[in-house]
């Protein structure tokens, strides 16, 4: 005779159990990308719970990946996150597409030629979420990026098109037209766009701060009119646009945790009128002071190191280093046709210029490849 079946009381339901041990569970496993897919792929309950804390715990605790071009492979900045480079395929449309910005998980591409698209690659996966006509064939763009409903592209400093999220289409919208907008007369080119505290700001090559105001993306609900959808905001404290490098390393804005941060590459002035570049010397790194509206300098950012991917256009701040393999309170910067992170020494500490340091902080000609070399993309699961 068998054996009577054990009571179902006798088993537990991991499935089911409660949040914040299970968050502890989570915590233990950073920031080793292996054990954070293996925790989502357990069942429906831990992958919810896991995009639901991943922009508050997951994210912040583990360092951007790099995408080596040409060869294509995601490689980590410590084995740490991950043992090797983790081989990976882009499905680039087709030759001839550049590279436009890595932004929230995904790489954005531009086509031109007969079709005039943009294509939204999931940058972990290779995912394509297929070609977007662009809203003219005829101008620069030179910047897009995903809010968190719409999908931002930039072609001047006076004027810009958004359109609905490709990611998040609607039965009754499937195909949304472009909606063009207009800029602040005072601004310059956007260069960087991001999410901190509910907020969608943007950044110019003139470090200005802006903040976007894209309403709903549901027909019925009532929107910004597009010449209010932009309005820069009155932060003082910065120091003159010729005192930083606005083109190849340019400024970069990022959130880390409640602080939003501003770092800025210094240039040493001009000794005569036939030295031929400018050098970097310093990267400076400015808080802001919401109370006052100011940005202050510091020497000190506390437990976050900062990753800043100057081809790719993009920054990130991670908290718990240690656990990374990296040092906190210092600046890791990716420059273009580099194959590694640099690392800098703390905030506002001024940089060698003897030797390798001064070959590549130098802003002179750059010859830019189809896709920079490296980018820092995140897993698209932590979105």
């Amino acid at each position: 005779m068998p054996p009577p079946a054990p009571d179902r009381d006798a088993y537990r339901d991991w499935a089911n159990l409660p949040e914040l041990p299970l968050a502890e569970v989570l915590r233990g496993l950073l920031p080793c990308l292996r054990s954070i897919y293996a925790f989502a792929a357990t069942c429906q309950p831990w992958r919810l719970l896991l995009r639901a804390i991943a922009g508050s715990l997951v994210r912040p605790r583990v360092p951007p990946l790099q995408l080596l071009y040409p060869a294509l492979r995601l490689a980590p900045i410590s084995p740490l996150v991950a043992p090797r480079p983790i081989p990976y395929r882009l499905p680039v449309p087709a030759e001839g597409s550049t590279f436009l910005s890595a932004s929230r998980g995904h790489l954005i591409l531009l086509r031109r030629g007969s079709s005039n698209t943009l294509h939204l690659l999931d940058a972990l996966a290779g995912a394509d979420h297929g070609a977007i006509q662009l809203p003219s064939p005829h101008f620069p763009y030179h910047y897009a990026a995903l809010s968190p409903s719409h999908l931002l592209l930039f072609h001047s400093k006076h004027a810009f098109f958004s359109r609905p999220s490709p990611m998040h289409p609607t039965p009754n919208n499937p195909s949304p037209d472009w909606t063009k907008h207009t800029l602040p007369r005072a601004a310059s080119f956007v260069t960087t766009v991001l999410e901190f505290r509910g907020r969608v700001l943007g950044l110019t090559d003139r470090a200005q701060v802006l903040e976007f105001h894209l309403g709903s993306t549901t027909p019925s609900s009532a929107s910004t009119p597009p010449n209010q959808t932009a309005r820069m905001l009155p932060i003082a404290g910065l120091p003159e646009p010729t005192a930083f490098d606005r083109s190849n390393y340019g400024p970069h804005l990022v959130a880390a945790g409640d602080r939003l941060l501003l770092v800025l590459f210094m240039l040493q002035p001009k000794l005569g009128y036939l030295e031929p570049v400018h050098r970097v010397n310093k990267i400076g790194v400015y808080v802001l002071d919401s109370a006052q509206m100011m940005w202050e300098e510091v020497d000190n950012i506390g437990p976050y190191t900062l990753f800043v991917d100057c081809a790719g256009r993009s920054a990130a701040a991670c908290v718990d280093v240690g656990s990374c393999g990296v040092e906190e309170n210092r600046v890791y910067v990716a420059a273009p046709n580099c194959r590694a992170w640099r690392k800098a020494n703390p905030p506002g500490w001024e940089l060698s210029l003897n030797g390798e340091g001064g070959g590549l902080f130098s802003r002179g000609p750059m010859a830019r490849p189809p896709l920079p070399s490296p980018i820092s993309v995140y897993p698209p699961l932590f979105f």
